[in-house]
Parts: structure tokens; C-alpha cells; sequence
């Protein structure tokens, strides 16, 4: 018997209006997925980019460059926690703003070295990781590098050019600001002998004044390191050139500063609402400052003088004019205390005043009385003294080379303020 044929029916093809509604519904399902998609990304992008803005970012911004080598924000971290192991949060700070010299000062080292022939092996500096305990990393690379090779530039460049033994002399000294008041000094010298309570009282050089005039033991060449600003004096060749127990005569020095000045002002007008227009000159002594005064009522020219003599630098080339001033006010030079403007607003136009001392200032020159305790021409130094010539000349060596760095510091008070924040947190 036949199988009976299954009848198939045939489905109507779907009509223009279906056709253009299913083709709708489909655009419309892929605009969906695609306005979805593109949100995706976006949501992606955002939170990615907030994550690398305030995650990744900050890590890889610029604190400075020093010759063409860049350090960034992740270096100046990783050195911050170095450098402020076992120191309390409060001295992170503090240490975060010398941290850019610290970063200058490697580099000059290594460049030092290299120009004095010294260097540090890869196995010198894995040797030292490993004993700090140290992970792999260029920061702590530097860090190890620099400290080996100041260790290696003290004790073999540096130590043998400090002698154990070299001429020395005993010095007391005390500076004046002129040769009347050095006169005066030394009369007082030969009848009482008191050096100290002299020194004390007279000595307007920092160093003389707070030691009472006792410079203790100098040696021949090293005055600069020993004395630091002074060694640029006339000190050293004064007293290696008395015998001991010789008193100098008073010698002028201009290399030196002090603090005292004292202002000769006069008066070029006056006014009800402006106050009195002067100027004024700046010497370094009451007796220069007298002598200048004398020159100036006999006749000669106050603004050459100005020129000449004054050591205001702000209004020297305005041959010392300072400007209106006010009672109460200042002088737009903003230079002279307060004692100074009083005179100068009692004064009539074309007067001049009486020598002013201004404590407030700093000026340069005046008179050295030395005197030679002992001398030895071959006398031991000792090892403190020989310790401290070797860090200073290792010091100056040192920023000499910093000079020669080319430095572009970039960073910004935010981005210290974020890195020292960051080192506190990863303290936990």
C-alpha cells in the first residue's frame, strides 16, 4: 500500500509593509547594541582614565632633569621612603623639600668621580642591595652608588691631600670698622692684655666677635676651609707674617662684612602731603663716614660720591635717591631703618645730617688687630681637624660640580605635597 505524500504547505512570503517593519526592528536592535557597546567603552575609558589620572599618572610626572635625564614623581617617592626610614611623619617633610638637592648632588658625585678616575663596580653596588635588604631598582642603585663613591673620593682622593703635620699659628684676632677704633683697640691691648673682653666688645666680625677674638690653631693654606668666608681675608697672610707674641698694626681688609653701616641723608625737598624727598649714601664707618661729609660741605658733588663710596647697591645709580618718605612710612628703597628716617624727616631741604649708624645692614671693610700666641712649623693636626679639611673640600668639589649640571626642576608644591602624602599612607 502507497505511503500517503504529506502535504506541505506553503508559508505566503511576507508582504512589502511586513518586509519594511522586520528591516526597521532590525536597525533598530542594532542601533541599540551599538549605543550600548559604545557606552561600554566609554564607561571603560572613564574609569580607566580616572584610575591612570590618579593611580598611574602622578607616578610618571617630571620633578626635574638633570643633563637630559629625567627623574619623576616615582623616583622622588621611592627616595623620600629611603631617606626617611626610622624618622618620625613629622620630619618627612622637611626632608621632602631637600630631597631635589639631594638628587642634584648624586648626579655631581658620580660625575666628580668619573673625573678623577673613581668608580663603583655592578658587584660593589648588589653587594650593598643585599645587605640593606634593598630590592632592584635604579633609585636605590643611585642612592648606593653616590654614598660608595663619596666614601671612596674622602678616603683616597680627598685624605691625602689634607697633611698630618704643616706650619701652624695661634691666632686672636678682632675686626673694626676703621683705623681710629683698631688705635683705640690696641692702646687697650698694651695696658690690660685682655683680648677676649675686647674682641667682645669691638669685634664686629661674626666669628671673632662670638669666639672673644680666639681663632685657636690655623693652619698654613687652610684658612678658608677651617674658617669658611674669612679664609677670603687678609687674616691668614697677617698672621703668618708676625712672630708670636707680635701685635699687628691695624690693616685694612675690604674683603670682609659686617653689621653696621652708617648713612650720611639729606634732604632735597619737602612737601605737605608727600613728606621729604632725600637721598642718602651708605659707609662702612662713622671716621669714613665723617671724612665723606666734610668733602661734601666743601663743596664736592654729593651723587659723584654716591657713586664713589656707597655701598646701598638699590640706590647707587640713582645717586642715592631713596625717595619720598612719610612719618610712619618707608623710603621707596626701603633701605634705612627707622632712627635714619626721623633725622632725615627733621632736616630742611639742602641739609645734611650727622653720621647714622643702621645696625640693620650689611657692609664691607674695615681693620684687622692680630696677635700670634704660639707658632709651630711643624706641628700634628689633629684628627678632627684633619676630618672636617676633608669634608670641606670634598663639599666644595662637590658643588663646584653641581654648577656645571644642567637642571630643569619641574616640581610643584602640589606635587611634593601629593608624594609626601603618598609615603605617609604607604606607612600605613
Amino acid at each position: 500500500m502507497a505511503k500517503k505524500q504529506k502535504r506541505t504547505e506553503l508559508k505566503p512570503l511576507p508582504t512589502k509593509r511586513q518586509l519594511s517593519k522586520h528591516h526597521r526592528q532590525q536597525r533598530i536592535q542594532r542601533i541599540i547594541y551599538i549605543a550600548g557597546a559604545v557606552f561600554l567603552a566609554l564607561l571603560i575609558g572613564f574609569v580607566g582614565y580616572g584610575y591612570y589620572d590618579q593611580q598611574v599618572k602622578p607616578f610618571h610626572e617630571p620633578v626635574v632633569k638633570i643633563n637630559g635625564t629625567v627623574f619623576d614623581t616615582d623616583y622622588y617617592i621611592k627616595l623620600l621612603e629611603l631617606y626617611s626610614r626610622g624618622k618620625d611623619s613629622s620630619e618627612i617633610s622637611p626632608i621632602a623639600d631637600r630631597l631635589i638637592e639631594v638628587i642634584e648632588s648624586g648626579e655631581a658625585i658620580r660625575e666628580a668621580s668619573t673625573g678623577l678616575g673613581f668608580g663603583v663596580s655592578t658587584e660593589e653596588i648588589d653587594g650593598e642591595l643585599k645587605r640593606a635588604g634593598l630590592p632592584e631598582d635604579k633609585v636605590y642603585r643611585d642612592a648606593i652608588s653616590s654614598t660608595l663613591l663619596s666614601v671612596k673620593l674622602l678616603q683616597d682622593y680627598f685624605d691625602p691631600k689634607v697633611p698630618t703635620q704643616c706650619e701652624q699659628a695661634q691666632v686672636q684676632a678682632i675686626f673694626v670698622e676703621s683705623d681710629e677704633v683698631a688705635r683705640i683697640v690696641a692702646d687697650k691691648l698694651g695696658a690690660s692684655d685682655n683680648f677676649s673682653s675686647l674682641a667682645k666688645e669691638y669685634s664686629l666680625e661674626a666669628v671673632t666677635k662670638e669666639k672673644g677674638g680666639d681663632l685657636g690653631w690655623l693652619l698654613k693654606g687652610f684658612t678658608s676651609e677651617l674658617l669658611g668666608d674669612l679664609g677670603n681675608s687678609q687674616l691668614e697672610d697677617i698672621a703668618f707674617s708676625l712672630e708670636p707674641g707680635m701685635l699687628s698694626e691695624p690693616i685694612y681688609d675690604g674683603a670682609v662684612t659686617k653689621g653696621i653701616g652708617y648713612w650720611l641723608v639729606e634732604v632735597i625737598e619737602k612737601d605737605e602731603t608727600k613728606g621729604s624727598h632725600v637721598r642718602g649714601m651708605l659707609l662702612g664707618s662713622r671716621q669714613e663716614a665723617g671724612e665723606i661729609r666734610a668733602r661734601i660741605a666743601a663743596g664736592e658733588n654729593f651723587g659723584a660720591l654716591v657713586k664713589e663710596y656707597s655701598q646701598d647697591s638699590a640706590s647707587k645709580e640713582r645717586e642715592g635717591d631713596l625717595g619720598w618718605i612719610q612719618l610712619g612710612g618707608m623710603p621707596q628703597a626701603e633701605v634705612i631703618n627707622r632712627s635714619v628716617i626721623g633725622q632725615a624727616l627733621q632736616l630742611q631741604p639742602g641739609t645734611l645730617s650727622q653720621p647714622t649708624a643702621d645696625s640693620s645692614v650689611q657692609t664691607k671693610g674695615g681693620y684687622w688687630v692680630v696677635k700670634v700666641v704660639d707658632k709651630d712649623a711643624s706641628r700634628a693636626v689633629e684628627d678632627e681637624i684633619r676630618e672636617a679639611l676633608k669634608l670641606r673640600l670634598f663639599e666644595d668639589r662637590i658643588n663646584e660640580q653641581i654648577g656645571k649640571l644642567s637642571v630643569e626642576r619641574y616640581m610643584t608644591q602640589e606635587q611634593k605635597s601629593w608624594a609626601v602624602a603618598r609615603v605617609l599612607k604607604n606607612r600605613g
